[in-house]
């Protein structure tokens, strides 16, 4: 039987952008963000035929709301978000 466990925090300090009534262009950045990981995976040994592995991995698992980068870029249009909470469910069958 095998058990494995991962978790993972990633952050980062913010693009460049610019504020309303900065002079000098990209001379602020969004604010920082950080995003907490997590997944849990177990190995059937015992199934028909080959193993098979079973995955939960859930991303952004505090859901965090935070921007990528505003839209003061050259032809950035629109803001853009990381992403909100979500789980994932994998299945790996050996051949």
């Amino acid at each position: 039987m095998h058990v494995g466990y991962a978790s993972c925090i990633v952050a980062g300090s913010g693009l460049r952008t610019v504020h309303p009534g900065d002079i000098v262009y990209n001379g602020g950045t969004v604010p920082s963000c950080e995003q907490v990981n997590l997944s849990i995976s177990h190995r059937f040994e015992a199934a028909p035929g080959r193993p098979i592995t079973v995955r939960l991995a859930v991303i952004n698992l505090l859901d965090e709301n935070y921007p990528l980068h505003s839209m003061t870029g050259i032809g950035v249009f629109a803001n853009h978000y990381g992403p909100r909470r979500s789980a994932f469910l994998g299945v790996t069958k050996e051949f």
